[in-house]
């Protein structure tokens, strides 16, 4: 329900509210930082993928959960005006993210080589990609319509809430309440490959947010609220959508599960250590 119907409607009202290409001319930087701690986490990744002859451990460490994790976050540790425009950089990040997840997994897992539109074309990328275009290429043409019955009814104005921001608040509880439903769901039995689990644990936890801390401090310590963002996704435990896509696909999971279980308990202490060493 969260991918499908509120993330979508979140993601949507968002950008048709708050998104102008003139007051945020960099907007399309942030899909290519998106796109960078993707390429980058894949190819540390692919180092323990090598190691164990598993790219599992590529995913796990290629895919962070970008964005359920990381909303709810941004929602406690910013003041609600820093938390509008951080959500809004959220998405344009999770552009790549979003579009790559089930093709990347479908190559790698899977061994797929053809090309299927229907693993990239994803609720939350279409809900990024239509939005961007709507009001981002046509800004000025599709605000004419701000104050008419239609777009009150869907975006709200001054006075109430619309039908699409209403649905879109509930993204952060139910992505939180999904987030543990799924780690329930996928991970059961023993840790039968210790070693891999862990060491994959600690290139998610430790060392990507330890390559990624010297790169927020270098190039992004001047704004706070884009430097916890990518402190936030750098640190970030693994994707959860990684265990619902070995499901979907009937994967035998080695590392997936006994991984996300491990990473969602270390988390708790790491990513509050790496959210502190963010500069202000």
């Amino acid at each position: 329900m969260v991918s499908f119907l509120t993330l979508p409607c979140l993601i949507f009202y968002r950008i048709a509210t708050r998104f102008d290409p003139h007051t945020m001319p960099d907007w399309w930087k942030f899909v290519l930082i998106g796109t960078g701690i993707t390429v980058f986490g894949l190819a540390m990744g692919k180092i323990l993928g090598a190691r164990w002859n598993n790219d599992e451990a590529t995913m796990l460490v290629g895919f962070q959960n970008a964005g359920f994790f990381v909303l709810p976050m941004l929602e406690s540790l910013l003041p609600h005006a820093d938390y509008e425009r951080g959500s809004l950089l959220l998405f344009m990040i999770v552009v790549p993210f979003n579009a790559s997840l089930w093709t990347i997994g479908s190559y790698l897992l899977l061994h797929k080589r053809e090309f299927n539109p229907a693993s990239w074309l994803t609720p939350p990328f279409i809900a990024t990609a239509s939005s961007l275009v709507i009001f981002g290429a046509f800004h000025g043409f599709a605000h004419r319509f701000d104050g008419g019955f239609g777009y009150k009814l869907l975006f709200g104005d001054e006075v109430s809430t619309g039908a699409v921001q209403q649905i879109g608040d509930l993204t952060v509880p139910l992505a939180t309440l999904t987030l543990g439903g799924s780690i329930a769901a996928n991970v059961r039995g023993r840790f039968t490959y210790r070693r891999a689990v862990v060491e994959t644990t600690l290139m998610r936890l430790i060392i990507v947010p330890f390559i990624g801390y010297f790169v927020v401090r270098t190039w992004f310590a001047a704004d706070y609220v884009v430097a916890l963002l990518l402190m936030l996704q750098f640190a970030s435990p693994p994707a959860v959508a990684l265990a619902v896509f070995g499901q979907q696909n009937r994967l035998e999971m080695k590392l997936i599960p006994a991984t996300c279980l491990l990473s969602y308990i270390l988390c708790l202490l790491t990513v509050p250590f790496w959210v502190a060493l963010v500069p202000k």
